[in-house]
């Protein structure tokens, strides 16, 4: 009987083994979870939102799960897929009529998604300066989405803005179908095994009789076997922690000055900047407040497109090709410019534009609207550099260039020093000895009255001194005529930022109005420039009449709370109307 039992401790030790060996490769195999889950969801379910035009899936549902999300969209059309910043989106749906899928339920099965009611009008989102990707196809669209970068990301599905959306949709996310205990299990259970048949294989030779230091050899032996053996499964069965890898962000480079001298060639000076990635102490969330409203990719793109935009309304002097990208001063003299051309082909053509040779560019951190970004560029046909003004008004505005400035000679441009910053409210003087708004004020005074009081606050100008010999000249050359000369800020183009130095890049728009009088009823007003005599549609008058220009200037004021004088850095006027009286 003793002897029978004597065979049970083999046998346990291999029964158990077998049954964890079969656990460990069940565990990676027949009872493994799957590498992906699917969560569907299809909107004819829902019938209170299933003739939306937009369809928003938000951040909380793309990271609901950590890695890449694999989007099939179906529907029964067109299908338009966007990616943009999360407030990007839900300022563009605004209160548009819309579903919105903010997650799944807890095995990641089923999207969750409600109706959104709206009164706004739905458009076409294709196209928006918005979004950072854009996808089109019909019927089916499969989107491979993974976070561009910190932050919250959102997408936005549609047909053309106005039917109803994509009617399925489906987010699959990688699901964790790890097995920790299937390694050791049948590792420990391939020892147990082998430990069993050890011990059967000594138990029959220790069964046999054994006489003198032979036998107590073989004791000894099976002994130190069986405890190796014990100690290697136990050791097999640890699992080692891992350990987190960290990483350094790199600090992003101060961007460069740039200079108002002239070139017929000017060289291409590289520009670059990275997108702010700030981040909260306190919740470890990206801080939106330093966030510029445009990524690298999207400002070229954005200035790509304003650059052909305005190629084509050069070509065919046509303002109707203009208005997708340019609006504010830059349209308005670039109207006036092809309309004076068509009846003096001979009078000068407005400098181009160009997105070549990018000197510089700002790009604001203010995310409400209006939104700004400038542009300093200075392509072939450019003597100097030109700052260019680029506005979006609301959200579903594009950008439009709205100003353009040339340097002027010998003038050095400041700039921040990251390529991404706030703007200044036109109010504040912090660190400098006037406000934006005072010195766009001031300035508007100077061109009125060269020698008058406003002159003590600014270094010597070019500008100034060309727009004083133009109101000079039209005084002498007009003594039957009595003249008033009116520069009015235009408040809501004023822009500012602070510089790497702690002075202040003030940039803005005036109104200049040149009006004239006949001195008498029998006086004869003569107009004598080309560009006047096409936009007044005469040469002469007995009344009097009505100039109109656009002033864009780019101010500099430097640091301290002591009176420096404000430099004029840029600034360009142009002819926009003519009238009689």
């Amino acid at each position: 009987m003793l002897r029978r039992l004597s065979w049970l401790p083999p046998l346990i030790l291999i029964v158990l083994g077998v049954l964890l060996l079969a656990s460990g490769i069940a565990q990676r195999t027949i009872w493994q979870p799957p590498a992906t889950v699917t969560a569907q969801l299809d909107t004819a379910s829902l019938s209170s939102g299933q003739n939306a035009p937009l369809t928003m899936v938000k951040s909380s549902a793309l990271s609901q799960r950590t890695g890449p999300v694999q989007i099939k969209v179906e529907g029964s059309g067109q299908i338009f897929l966007a990616q943009g910043r999360a407030d990007d989106v839900a300022a563009w749906v605004g209160k548009t009529p819309h579903l919105e899928v903010a997650g799944a339920n807890d095995d990641f099965s089923a999207l969750n998604a409600n109706f959104v009611d709206g009164q706004e009008k739905s458009a076409n989102p294709a196209g928006s300066d918005l979004w950072t990707a854009e996808q089109t196809s019909n019927g089916q669209l499969n989107y491979d989405w993974q976070s561009p970068s910190e932050g919250d990301w959102s997408l936005l599905l549609a047909s053309d803005g106005s039917s109803a959306a994509p009617q399925k949709i489906s987010l699959t996310v990688p699901n964790d179908n790890s097995t920790p205990w299937a390694i050791p299990n049948m590792v420990i259970g391939a020892v147990l095994i082998l430990l069993g048949l050890a011990l059967w294989w000594f138990l029959r030779r220790m069964s046999k009789p054994k006489t003198g230091s032979s036998g107590r050899r073989a004791a000894g032996a099976a002994t130190a076997l069986v405890i190796g053996l014990t100690v290697v499964a136990l050791g097999q069965g640890n699992i080692p922690s891992a350990a987190a890898d960290e990483s350094n962000s790199p600090s992003p480079s101060s961007s460069p000055s740039v200079t108002g001298s002239e070139s017929a060639a000017p060289t291409s000076t590289e520009a670059t900047s990275s997108e702010a990635s700030n981040t909260a102490e306190s919740t470890g969330t990206e801080d939106s407040s330093a966030v510029p409203v445009l990524n690298d990719d999207q400002f070229s793109r954005v200035l790509s497109m304003v650059v052909k935009t305005v190629a084509s309304g050069d070509a065919g002097k046509n303002a109707k090709l203009l208005s997708p990208r340019v609006d504010g001063p830059a349209l308005q003299e670039r109207t006036a410019n092809y309309k004076i051309r068509a009846a003096a082909p001979d009078y000068p053509a407005r400098e181009p534009v160009a997105d070549t040779a990018l000197k510089s560019k700002i790009v604001s951190t203010d995310r409400q609207w209006p939104r700004t970004a400038i542009a300093v560029t200075q392509g072939s046909s450019n003597l100097v550099p030109q700052v260019l003004t680029l506005v979006q008004k609301t959200p579903r505005d594009n950008y439009k260039l709205t100003q353009t400035a040339r340097l002027l000679p010998g003038q050095l441009l400041e700039v921040p020093s990251q390529p991404q910053a706030a703007p200044l409210a036109n109010d504040a003087k912090d660190g400098t000895s006037i406000s934006p708004i005072a010195a766009m004020n001031s300035f508007a005074e100077l061109l009125g009255n060269p020698d008058g009081k406003a002159k003590s606050n600014f270094a010597s100008s070019i500008f100034v001194n060309d727009g004083k010999d133009l109101q000079n000249k039209l005084v002498s050359d007009s003594k039957d005529a009595t003249f008033s000369f009116k520069h009015v800020v235009l408040p809501e183009t004023v822009t500012a930022f602070r510089t790497s130095n702690g002075g202040t890049l003030v940039m803005g728009s005036l109104d200049f109005t040149i009006a004239a009088t006949a001195k008498t009823a029998n006086a004869t007003l003569t107009l004598t420039d080309s560009g006047t005599k096409a936009l007044a549609g005469g040469d002469t008058t007995q009344k009097g009449y009505t100039l109109n220009f656009t002033e864009r200037a780019v101010l500099y004021i430097p640091a301290g709370s002591d009176s420096k004088p404000v430099t004029v850095v840029a600034a360009e006027r142009g002819l926009i109307a003519a009238s009689f009286k």
